[in-house]
């Protein structure tokens, strides 16, 4: 009837208008907009009546609202629109769906989930391979490279400062090598992890050693303790790297 033409309009409009904001850098002027539709469609702006509203508007819709919930730092409720917007969008649309894996797979990367390079490859983001590569092998040097390399792409596209807070896995897994190495001692020297980093090319000095660690625990990323007196990190006998 003519409410359901009502919803599949404002839908449309306001899919168009996010598009125009988020050219414009007018991120602001997009939540007002937001907030009714979701008051009708639930929290997770589900619009997914075929029937009611075409699928190419709902994708839209989903993709500039998990862009704008990236930017608000709001990154489970990121996922899930960026999710839902690969996977309805048309298969044939190849340009599409590789728009939206930029910005999903940096937001999958920060809690840890590393996409294959097949992936990478057939949505033609080959060039992401090193990043995520040094990510899971905690290779500092070359992660620092790659988003020094590419971060003009990185800040236009929005995804640099999220992409810098992926970092933190790259420390972790790091240290995590260091623990694997030395035999999975639970008392690490603190001066390993400094040679670990001058070995990368990152020289870093004894004090952003322990910051880097205190982070690390606290984010819980790592179970254990710094004792200051021996410099050492005391790592708990089970799973330590959870």
């Amino acid at each position: 009837g003519s409410l359901e033409s009502k919803k599949r309009a404002t839908l449309y409009v306001v899919a168009q208008l996010l598009k125009i904001y988020f050219k414009l850098n007018l991120l602001k002027l997009a939540q007002p907009l937001i907030r009714p539709l979701e008051a009708t469609a639930g929290r997770s702006g589900a619009f997914d009546s075929r029937k009611i509203f075409p699928q190419g508007d709902v994708v839209a819709y989903r993709f500039f609202v998990g862009r704008l919930r990236m930017f608000e730092d709001q990154y489970g409720a990121a996922e899930e629109h960026l999710i839902y917007a690969f996977a309805h969008c048309d298969a044939s649309s190849r340009r599409n769906k590789r728009a939206i894996l930029e910005f999903l797979l940096p937001v999958r990367l920060r809690r840890g989930a590393l996409p294959r390079r097949a992936l990478l490859e057939k949505h033609g983001l080959a060039a992401l391979a090193p990043l995520v590569d040094a990510v899971r092998s905690g290779d500092l040097g070359t992660f620092n490279a790659e988003l020094a390399k590419n971060q003009m792409a990185f800040v236009r596209r929005g995804t640099f400062l999220l992409l810098e807070k992926v970092k933190i896995l790259v420390y972790r897994n790091l240290f995590k090598k260091i623990y694997l190495v030395q035999g999975k001692a639970t008392q690490l020297k603190l001066h390993l992890f400094q040679r670990a980093f001058a070995w990368l090319g990152c020289p870093t000095d004894m004090d952003e050693v322990e910051c880097i660690l205190a982070n690390l625990i606290f984010k819980g990323l790592i179970k254990g303790y710094i004792s200051h007196q021996k410099q050492t990190l005391v790592l708990s006998k089970k799973d330590p790297f959870p």
